[in-house]
């Protein structure tokens, strides 16, 4: 979560908002991030590969790492969403009881 909130926070301007929450939904609790800017096509294709960044060289593990400890430690699953109507939005959907 920290990472994701770090990103969404790297994301924003001075005076922009950034929303963190979390709910129960069938035996999953869901973590969410969202900010108010959109990614572009081409940085949602790479979004989750090791050493990708828009910020600059020796960047690019957040959202790589997010996604390895999510979904092969944790059980889980990251998505996200982004566009320029609603802003991007990242999920961690983590189960309750690890299978």
């Amino acid at each position: 979560m920290l990472n994701l909130l770090k990103n969404a926070l790297e994301a924003s301007t001075t005076g922009e908002t950034i929303d963190i929450g979390c709910s129960l939904s069938n035996q999953t609790i869901v973590f969410w991030v969202k900010n108010s800017g959109a990614m572009t096509e081409s940085v949602k294709s790479q979004l989750f590969q090791r050493s990708f960044s828009t910020k600059g060289s020796g960047r690019g593990v957040g959202t790589y790492s997010v996604k390895l400890l999510t979904e092969r430690y944790l059980g889980g699953k990251v998505d996200f969403q982004s566009s320029i109507q609603e802003g991007t939005i990242f999920y961690i959907y983590l189960p309750l009881k690890k299978k």
